[in-house]
């Protein structure tokens, strides 16, 4: 039996991060090694991050994403908004250029602002406001946090980052409380945990993403596909359910 695995599938990897940190080096110094990883595991597109924007600065972050999507179709900016006024000032040039196609917003807990109506107020009208679906971190910010606040944004598309097994008895609630929100899978590692989430709450609303390099890029895409679903369910999973959230 071959050790060696690449999806047969086209894959749209919802949730990579790129850039050195201020205390962390990246993998690599190109996009062009970023793109042979992705080929390595048949992922053709990813929705890439500045890692710096999650902890110290969006703005800054989001300002050094050019150098890894200016020349590379492959990979498609996401931008990190912070709930200060100079972040959301920045996201309406972004989307005024035509750039901006979804957020992402930053590390909560690290940062030290809790996500509250009251402190993410509005940049969360905003984007609302502009059908601009937002990516948030159930790694990085508490789930009862996540789900008070945005029940003030029924209309807004949320997509939920990073859902561990610790997660497992949220899950289904959380997704219960949040009808537009979809699941990314890059640590939901439950045994037979992804059979039961299409089961009970449809492809529709799960999304393939590896987290890298937080986590590794194939053990998620790889137990997919040998998860006991339909084609047309895994298909949805590894792209088009990410595709029809950033067109909508």
């Amino acid at each position: 039996m071959s050790l060696s695995f690449k999806s047969h599938i086209p894959v749209f990897d919802a949730n990579i991060g790129v850039g050195h940190r201020h205390n962390r080096r990246y993998p690599y110094d190109t996009p062009e090694r970023l793109l042979e990883e992705m080929a390595r595991h048949g992922v053709d597109r990813a929705l890439v991050y500045a890692v710096q924007g999650e902890l110290i600065s969006p703005t800054q972050g989001n300002d050094q994403l050019a150098q890894w999507t200016d020349k590379q179709a492959s990979l498609i900016p996401q931008y990190v908004a912070g709930n200060d006024p100079g972040s959301i000032v920045q996201l309406e040039e972004l989307h005024t250029a035509g750039k901006l196609t979804s957020v992402r917003l930053h590390n909560t807990v690290e940062c030290k602002v809790p996500f509250t109506q009251w402190l993410y107020g509005d940049l969360l009208e905003w984007v609302s406001a502009h059908r601009i679906p937002i990516w948030i971190s159930l790694a990085d910010t508490p789930p009862t946090e996540i789900v008070d606040t945005f029940r003030h944004y029924p209309g807004l598309t949320v997509v939920l980052l990073g859902a561990h097994y610790v997660h497992a008895t949220m899950v289904r609630p959380i997704l219960k409380a949040l009808p537009n929100a979809t699941l990314e899978l890059s640590r939901y590692e439950n045994l037979c945990g992804i059979e039961k989430l299409v089961e009970e709450i449809g492809a529709r609303r799960l999304m393939y993403g590896s987290f890298f390099p937080r986590y590794a890029m194939g053990p998620v895409l790889f137990a997919l596909h040998r998860a006991t679903i339909s084609e047309d369910d895994l298909e949805a999973i590894c792209s088009r359910n990410l595709e029809s959230i950033l067109e909508s």
